[in-house]
């Protein structure tokens, strides 16, 4: 009997865009998606299609993506007619979206959110209306579905139904909303004006770099750009069939600035979606910088020198090269905006933290940055106005997290001896794995999936004493990792990564975030009902030793002088930010006193702030 190994990757067909008839037809593609075991729905490990339409309150069949049929066919028809290709697309470009950052974090992702709920639910036909989002409370990304504007429908047809489901860009999008509540929870709470932003923004980045990876849609452009990927191309704009059939006549949203970057625009705009713009321009600007440097030399060896291309198509081989570097830049820039997040504060982000985890967390893996990707990053940022708090410049080194001294926070016992136990059993099998030249793809595209089991409430023993010893490692070395050391102090998240560096080394450190609430804060007015939080992500390497310690402290007699000023001038934001919003907010006046006590959540509402986006 033969032994055939099993399929790495199971190939299903999407739309790379969005489906629109009329004088530009949907771009197609067939993905290549991690291969699990499926049951009809899709039903896999981490994610649940389940197609129920609450308009006309009646459950779609479920696709069987194990048919022999569809399996022979790399995966149904692309088709806005098939619910069956719906859930198909849903589940192909989720599950994409989850293995990019996988890749990126060096480890599995859980969306484990409770007892009950271990998967993400995603709804392709869950309401009539012009929205999609992800509910936190439900677990789950509910789709919209709505009829063309009848005056302004764009290429689409008046009244055409328009499916938010088969937008490859609405699925990534609200698929990094679920993912980022996953990984950091307490960014879904509006503690300041950069919150949510970066929750948009960081979206629509996420959707926008992963454009670059489908490689007949990136030809196709480079082609009819003649190498220019910015004016009029698809690979730029968002969402483009959701926008044009709402009446707009344009896509939802652009990685391209509309005129020369203000620097003042930052300091003035408040909206999310508008505000989460400036993020993406920053981030693209820097990926721009990159790309157009990185293609330099192919145009003067196709220009002869001159850096005018000649009319006409451009070769063959020279768009395909082109599209090779452009994939490529993306993919790194990907890996760096999703590799950031584990340098990150646990709570209260700004754009500024995000700077510096970008810079932190590329250079632990890419000391020598020869493409030059951090530097134009950091520029990008600048042309924008956004200049991270404590820092004397925009330098690199000035940038970085500060390593901390060894010794600055000692391990206590129980946990020095469980961490290289746990992180070298993991190790032995990443390195089991990689050796076996049949499996060794395998391995780098599924790393180890020890984080999904720390962070199961009925983990092991051992994992529940590692639990247990963090809380006290972190109560015992407080004002080291600039904690109150209260006892309501808690791991919200920690997580074993593995990383290869492109020297080939091979990284592995465990990252725990510590959180702690002020509790006179939670009900309090002048908060809205979000409290004010501190907490605490320090990066531990395997040998035991605190490698960072990214902080956002609570205001506490432990701190020196110059951080009890930031803490206390932070608490004060917090509250200055809820008066500007009431300020802004004409419904403040009408609510009663339960809903003005609480009046931040409904801001926060994710289905609500999509409802009001421009």
């Amino acid at each position: 009997m033969l032994d055939v190994p099993k399929p790495t990757f199971r190939p299903l067909r999407i739309y790379a865009t969005d489906p629109a008839r009329g004088y530009k037809a949907a771009r197609t593609t067939t993905i290549a998606v991690e291969h699990e075991e499926l049951s009809a729905g899709p039903i896999g490990a981490r994610l649940e299609v389940v197609d129920y339409d609450a308009e006309h309150d009646l459950f779609y069949d479920a696709v069987n993506l194990n048919d022999p049929s569809i399996l022979m066919q790399s995966g149904l028809t692309p088709s806005e007619a098939d619910p069956h290709f719906h859930q198909q697309m849903v589940y192909a470009v989720a599950s994409r979206t989850l293995t990019n950052f996988d890749r990126a974090l060096g480890r599995r992702v859980s969306l484990r959110k409770g007892e009950f709920r271990d998967k993400l639910r995603l709804l392709p036909h869950a309401f009539e209306g012009e929205n999609a989002f992800y509910d936190h409370d439900l677990n789950a990304i509910l789709f919209g579905y709505f009829t063309a504007d009848p005056a302004k429908p764009g290429p689409n047809i008046p009244n055409q139904t328009i499916f938010t489901c088969l937008s490859h860009d609405i699925i990534v999008h609200e698929m990094t909303h679920a993912i980022v509540d996953h990984l950091r929870r307490y960014f879904l709470e509006p503690s300041n004006v950069d919150v949510l932003a970066f929750h948009e923004g960081f979206s629509d980045l996420v959707a926008l770099l992963q454009h670059f990876s489908y490689r007949d849609l990136l030809i196709d452009e480079i082609r009819n750009g003649r190498g220019d990927i910015v004016d009029g191309s698809l690979l730029v704009n968002l969402a483009k069939q959701f926008g044009e059939a709402t009446g707009t006549g344009k896509a939802l949203r652009s990685a391209i600035d509309t005129a020369t970057p203000d620097p003042r625009h930052y300091g003035n705009v408040t909206e999310p979606h508008a505000r989460g713009a400036i993020l993406v321009a920053a981030v693209f600007d820097g990926f721009l910088t990159t790309f157009r440097s990185r293609i330099a030399d192919l145009v003067r060896i196709a220009t002869g020198g001159s850096g005018k291309l000649p009319p006409g198509e451009l070769h063959p081989d020279l768009v395909a090269r082109i599209a090779s570097e452009a994939a490529q830049t993306a993919q790194r820039q990907l890996n760096m905006c999703i590799r950031a997040f584990d340098y990150l504060p646990p709570v209260d982000i700004t754009f500024g933290d995000y700077l510096r985890a970008l810079v932190t967390a590329d250079f632990e893996l890419d000391p020598d940055d020869a493409w030059g990707q951090r530097a134009a990053l950091i520029e990008g940022f600048r042309r924008r106005g956004i200049y991270p708090e404590g820092v004397t410049s925009l330098a690199e080194e000035s940038l970085r997290w500060p390593a901390a001294e060894p010794g600055t926070a000692p391990m206590v016992d129980s946990l020095s001896t469980i961490l290289p136990q746990l992180l070298q059993r993991e190790a032995a099998r990443f390195t089991k794995l990689s050796s076996d030249p049949g499996i060794a793809k395998q391995s780098r595209d599924r790393p180890p999936s020890l984080s999904e089991d720390l962070n199961e409430r009925n983990a092991s023993a051992a994992v529940r004493t590692m639990r247990s010893a963090l809380v006290d490692f972190a109560q015992n070395n407080s004002a080291a990792l600039k904690l109150t050391g209260r006892r309501d102090l808690w791991v919200s998240e920690f997580n074993a990564v593995f990383r290869v560096a492109p020297s080939g080394a091979l990284q592995i450190e465990l990252v725990a975030q510590f959180v702690e609430t002020d509790r006179t804060t939670k009900n309090a007015p002048e908060f809205g009902g979000v409290p004010v939080r501190g907490g605490t992500t320090a990066i531990i390497g395997v040998d035991g030793n605190v490698r960072y310690i990214i902080a956002k402290p609570l205001p506490s007699p432990t701190l020196d002088q110059a951080g009890k000023a930031r803490a206390d001038a932070r608490v004060a934001g917090q509250r200055a930010f809820v008066e500007q919003l009431d300020g802004a907010d004409p419904r403040t006046n009408y609510m009663d006193r339960s809903e003005y006590g609480q009046r931040m959540a409904a801001r926060m509402n994710l289905r609500a702030l999509h409802e009001g986006a421009e």
